[in-house]
């Protein structure tokens, strides 16, 4: 997801919940297709819920 600043964010949850990307808060312009595969997810609570198909436009898993 990217915010209306441009920071981006593993999902539309964690952007409503102002859980930035892993490190640094990287923006939109700085994106790097190579540094955002080898990143780690941002995970919580509130995951379980697209995990279960529960989520609102998630309906997968987490690797």
């Amino acid at each position: 997801s990217v915010g209306w600043d441009g920071q981006l964010y593993d999902c539309d949850f964690n952007q409503m919940l102002e859980l930035p990307l892993a490190g640094e808060r990287p923006h939109v312009a700085d994106f790097d297709p190579a540094a955002w595969r080898a990143r780690p997810i941002v995970t919580d609570r509130h995951c379980f819920g697209c995990t279960a198909g529960h989520g609102s436009s998630c309906g997968g898993a987490t690797a």
